[in-house]
């Protein structure tokens, strides 16, 4: 929504928070007010793994009942003061989530839900059974309580930087590659991050979140059993989540007042509470695809995706490719044979790139052209035969792996980031891997805004030539295919690779479009661009652009050379017309 909107949002809900406990001293409002504070502490961490990343867990009560006996047990057991008792139950949870998170993230979706599922169960089992440490079903007594009012602005405190916190994740390069793996994570993995690693990060910091909320509820109530943190909780944590907002900042706010005060206003249904976040669920679901913050956002009419990031200063990232232009051959390609299911898709192909070439794949459809291009970026392994990059095997290793020694793809569709605008797409090819700290990410350190700036403004400079300039602050899904093609080209360059491979790149262009990618490839190879595999139907392109041509042909190599040798060959004449030259 419009930011003016968003400020005056934000200052009404700040004015309330602060109102409250001056207009009123009724206990029961004030820890009404106090349950809305933790669960949106907990649903701004779940914000980061479900609404950045596009995972599902269904265990966070798991994590909230870590956090709760971490300080309990601290403060009654060992004699901590209460706020070590917090970071003590801040750090279990955490602790606890990435071991979690490196087993259960293996699997994804409903699989990853049922993991989590599991592991709530678990966890709420062992606090009954676990009686010496736990305290079984009579839970821990006598935990230090402060009085309500000041347990109010400690919750509301926390609250308030729970979601500032979130808010600078969201803004930095973190929160872009979370975006990037949850749009795509193909593409994410071939600008060079990977998948893994930050699905882990984003668990483990939605894991603190939850073990700080769940420490303030044991020192909010003074006392804690396993019965308040059940799979009822979880189903309320993402309930919360879903009903304000995925990926926004305000919808943990909004959800968790929903799903603290519904409840109380209707004490006569609490048998049937189950049912009612059921009907909420499928409601909202329906109604509310996006959430309340999405359905308003619509309503507003703005459909911007949020403050937009991007690059590296050029000092960071270096592949090697002064070093790599002396060299005859870039990419070595020998013997290369895969098959699927007994169907053989490439048999024994051989192909070699010089650095600065422009190397054309043509052939007919299903001839093995883009599973030669998923060879070459990771995707699959060969069963034979031997890929070098630079002198450098890269067979078995992942997509991301093989991305940060250098090589970008684009893909035959087009595969983008639906929640980045553009300019943010190309901030993720621009920064890559390369992150930052998180923990400089999370309190908007001075360091990481002067790096958000460099990165923003080395985005801007590589749209600047392109038609993509002047919608930059534009989501990249309401793109039309040509400018999608350009952002896509424009995303790997922003890798600095050292070899490009443009998987049919003018497929669903126009004429003009396709003059201009013409251009662009000339403009690379005669400016020292990198070496360019061109997978390519449009035959004026190729021949056009290309230095070399390889012929495929049910996954064989039938012809190569320059182009005009190429287009005599009467190998190929007969493949694309199918009868003898």
């Amino acid at each position: 929504m419009p930011a003016s909107a968003a400020r005056l949002g934000w200052a009404l809900l700040a004015t309330a928070a602060v109102a409250l406990p001056l207009l009123t001293a009724n206990t029961y409002y004030l820890y009404l007010a106090c349950c809305v504070g933790l669960l949106t502490i907990v649903t701004a961490g779940l914000n980061v793994l479900a609404g950045f990343t596009g995972q599902i867990s269904l265990g966070h009560a798991g994590f909230y009942a870590l956090g709760a006996y971490g300080a309990a047990l601290g403060v009654t057991r060992l004699g901590w003061p209460a706020w070590l008792g917090v970071i003590s139950g801040l750090g279990l949870a955490a602790a606890v989530g990435a071991a979690v998170a490196g087993a259960a993230l293996r699997v994804s979706g409903p699989y990853l839900a049922m993991v989590t599922i599991a592991f709530g169960i678990i966890v709420e089992s062992v606090l009954i059974e676990w009686i010496a440490v736990t305290g079984g079903p009579g839970g821990v007594f006598n935990i230090p309580k402060p009085s309500i009012q000041v347990s109010y602005w400690i919750i509301v405190a926390v609250a308030a930087l729970s979601l500032w916190l979130i808010a600078n994740l969201r803004r930095s390069a973190w929160g872009r590659g979370f975006l990037a793996v949850k749009g795509s994570e193909v593409a994410a993995e071939s600008l060079g991050l990977s998948a893994y690693y930050l699905r882990i990060v984003a668990f483990t910091v939605s894991a603190a979140f939850a073990g700080v909320a769940g420490a303030l509820f044991a020192f909010l109530n003074g006392y804690i059993s396993p019965d308040s943190f059940t799979l009822q909780n979880s189903i309320v944590f993402l309930l919360a989540l879903l009903f304000g907002g995925l990926g926004s900042t305000a919808g943990p706010v909004i959800g968790s007042l929903a799903l603290t005060v519904l409840p109380e206003l209707l004490t006569g249904l609490s048998d049937y509470r189950l049912m009612l976040y059921g009907v909420l669920l499928l409601a909202s679901t329906y109604w509310l695809p996006s959430g309340v913050v999405g359905a308003v956002a619509r309503w507003m009419g703005d459909r911007r995706a949020g403050p937009s990031p991007c690059p590296l200063p050029e000092g960071e990232r270096d592949h090697g490719r002064s070093e790599q232009r002396d060299e005859a051959s870039l990419l070595t390609v020998e013997g290369v044979s895969i098959a699927f299911g007994g169907v053989v898709a490439l048999s024994d192909v051989s192909v070699s790139v010089a650095a600065r070439e422009v190397h054309a794949v043509i052939g007919p459809n299903g001839a093995g052209k883009t599973t030669l291009l998923n060879l070459l970026s990771g995707y699959y392994t060969p069963e034979r035969g031997r890929i070098q990059l630079a002198g450098r095997s890269i067979v078995g290793r992942p997509p991301y792996a093989v991305a940060r020694l250098g090589v970008a793809r684009t893909f035959q569709t087009a595969q983008l980031f639906p929640d980045l605008t553009v300019a943010e797409n190309v901030g993720v090819g621009v920064s890559g891997p390369r992150l930052g700290s998180l923990l400089a990410a999370l309190v908007g350190a001075p360091s990481s805004r002067r790096r958000e700036r460099e990165l923003r403004s080395r985005a801007l400079a590589l749209l600047e030539p392109s038609d993509l300039a002047a919608r930059a602050e534009q989501p990249a899904e309401a793109l039309p295919a040509g400018l999608r093609r350009q952002l896509e080209i424009a995303r790997a360059l922003a890798t600095a690779p050292r070899l490009l491979m443009l998987d049919e790149p003018a497929a669903g262009l126009g004429p003009a479009e396709i003059e201009a990618l013409d251009a662009q490839v000339t403009t690379l190879r005669n400016g020292g661009g990198p070496a360019i595999i061109l997978v390519e139907h449009h035959m004026d392109l190729v021949m056009a652009v290309s230095d070399r041509i390889s012929v495929l042909d049910y996954g064989r190599v039938i012809a190569r050379g320059s182009p005009a040798s190429v287009r005599d060959n009467a190998a190929v004449v007969e493949a694309y017309l199918g009868a003898p030259a």
